[in-house]
Formats: C-alpha cells, structure tokens, sequence
C-alpha cells in the first residue's frame, strides 16, 4: 500500500503501521503523481479540490491533520468515491491555552481587573467548549454564542446576539462558511458594534471570519480598544497594518503543540487504519516535561511569557512586517511550520514553591515535580 504525506505532519513515518510504503512532500506544492498514491494527507495549506486533484486515480482516502476541513472540497471528494478523515478537536486544548494565556497577558498590560471581564465565546464545537471550561475554572464570565448548534442540539441553548453584545471581550471560534443559514464569513460586521464597546477581540479561528479593516476602523474610534490576532485573511500573507495594531500578532500558532499534532496525526492514521481494514495502534505516550525556571517572578504574566511562546511569536511576526511581500509570505509559513513546538501546560511540572506562589499556574493544569 502506498501513501502520499505532508512532510510537517508530525511523527507521521513513526506513527504509521509498519509495511506501509510512505513518502512525503513539501506543502508548496501536490505531487502530480498523487493519484498513485492508495491514501493522501495534507494540512490546511493544501487545497484538495476539482482543480488541485482533477484525477483522483487509486485514491481511495484523503485526511487532513487539522481540525478544520475548510480547505477540502468534501462534495468533490464524494463525487469521486473517496472517503475523507479530519483531526476535528485535536488543538482544543491547546487554543484554550492560548485564550487564557492571551487574557493575562492583557490583563497585565491593560491594567483591567479579570473581575471586569466579560468573555463571549462565538462558537461552541470541540475549541469553544475547552474555552469555557478554561474559563470556568478561572471564574471568568462567559456566554457562548452559537444559533447553528442550537438548531440540531437540543441540550444547547445558545446566547442571543444582543446578549453576547453586552461582553467586554470577544473570541471567535467557528469554522469558515460562505453559505447556509449562518454563514461565517465576515461574521464579525458592524452590527456587532452598534451602541458596543469592547475590551479586546480575539481571533484564533480563520481571518475570513472577521472583517479586518472594520477591527482597524473600530480601534481607531475607540469602540475597540485592543485585539489578539493568531489568523489571517489571506494567509500565509497577512495584514500588516492589523500587526502593527494588535496588542499581539501570531501566525496561525494558537493550536501548535507536541500534544495537538500528536493527537492529529493519530487521529487521521486511526481513520486510515479503519478505512483500510488495519489495526489501530494504541496511541503513544508522552512523558511531561520538567521546566528548570530559575529567575524571580514578579507577576503570572512573567512567567507565561517564559512557558508559552505567544510572545516570541508575536516578536518574530512583526520581524517580517517591512518585508516586500514574497518574503514575508515565505517566511510567515517558515515561522509558522518549523518553530519548535510547545508542550501543553498539562505536559508541564515545576518547583512547587512557584506553583504556590502563582496557585494559578496549577489551574492551568502545571504540576509540582
């Protein structure tokens, strides 16, 4: 059997069942000979649809190592009698970290209370629920607002739009549509300003989901006062003048972890391995981490920029804003595929003595060593 992979798909060669003949490529471009191939995975930087694979030849299972399938045609892929596997949920827990970590940091920048918070969640799937349960055991206030979910479940009751309008704070988690009862493209429009202030807007979900000029427009009024941007319209361009603007900027890092791209890639290979008869490997454990920080903190927000690499990501991004655009495109997907991944915070253990001087380092999931 022969199988076709994205070479940044993480420990894909070790993961996969022994006799498999497997070869990787680079992402910048499919193989022509990809129809050769019995199974395909890609990531969310190659588009499988009629034009990228007009002959589908032998394949008989295409998956992507991401959570979101927005970048494969599935009506297509259908059409030609090709099953399709996604990682759907694997980086929830890893944007959740993200969130929480992001809140923090702006806390202490902002100087605003987290008592005054008040967080909406737009999007309530596999990374929104991990949002609310990180929340939750911070005692943050939270709404979460999604009509689609309500429609088909009924043990969920969504906010209404006016009332995820009275928070403070915005995060956006839903898939990107252009069509349907609630599109989400450019969900985030003026009506959600209308006789509205906020905090800050967090966007870790697609850049087509909010309209990036209006952020500038809103944050030049005052409406708005700060955003955490981690996606991009556009991508891997992205907009430099929202860069320079944002408290902080990312490239599309919010769900990269050892843990999210391990869970993926076993996801997608436990789908092949159904799809194609074969037996499921248990999955591979991974051993936490023990993190030697020496220096005296003064504040959580210190040492989270010493766990976390949010913010040596957002220093890198603004490295490449007076780029000509070629470069900056290049080097957005080289920052974003070939930095060193982070560990979950539940993967982590540190002294103790500064788990009891930040107690909420323990709620992040951190142990004692």
């Amino acid at each position: 059997m022969k199988v076709l992979a994205n070479r940044y798909l993480y420990k894909f060669r070790e993961l996969l069942p022994d006799g498999i003949d497997l070869d990787l490529f680079d992402p910048e471009e499919l193989p022509k000979n990809a129809p050769e191939y019995d199974a395909l995975f890609v990531n969310t930087t190659t588009p499988i649809n009629e034009q990228s694979l007009p002959d589908t030849g032998n394949l008989s299972f295409i998956a992507t190592g991401s959570s979101g399938t927005d970048h494969l045609d599935l009506k297509y892929l259908k059409s030609k009698g090709i099953r399709y596997g996604d990682a759907a949920g694997c980086n929830a827990v890893t944007v959740a970290e993200y969130i929480i970590t992001a809140l923090f940091l702006f806390q202490q920048r902002s100087r605003i209370p987290m008592i005054d918070f008040k967080v909406g969640i737009i999007g309530k799937g596999h990374v929104g629920t991990a949002v609310s349960r990180m929340l939750t055991r911070f005692s943050i206030p939270h709404l979460a607002y999604d009509p689609p979910r309500s429609d088909h479940d009924t043990d969920f009751h969504s906010a209404h739009f006016e009332e995820i309008k009275e928070c403070n704070i915005l995060t956006f988690h839903t898939p990107i549509t252009y069509s349907g009862a609630y599109p989400t493209h450019q969900l985030l429009n003026r009506s959600w300003f209308q006789g509205c202030n906020y905090h800050l807007i967090i966007n870790s979900s697609r850049g087509e989901v909010v309209d990036e000029e209006l952020i500038l427009d809103e944050m030049e009024t005052g409406r708005l006062k700060s955003a955490i941007i981690d996606v991009w319209k556009g991508e891997p361009g992205f907009n430099t003048r929202l860069a320079k603007k944002a408290k902080i900027a990312t490239p599309h890092i919010a769900g990269y972890s050892v843990q999210s791209k391990l869970r993926a890639s076993q996801m997608i290979i436990d789908q092949f391995c159904r799809h194609f008869g074969l037996p499921v490997q248990p999955p591979e454990p991974v051993e936490k981490v023990d993190l030697n920080l020496t220096k005296t903190y003064e504040s959580l927000g210190q040492v989270l920029e010493d766990i976390h690499p949010i913010c040596t990501f957002d220093t890198e991004l603004r490295k490449l804003i007076e780029l000509p655009s070629g470069e900056r495109k290049k080097a957005f997907k080289t920052l974003r595929s070939e930095s060193e991944l982070r560990h979950e915070y539940t993967n982590m253990r540190v002294d103790s003595k500064l788990l009891n001087q930040f107690p909420e380092l323990g709620l992040l999931g951190i142990d004692p060593k």
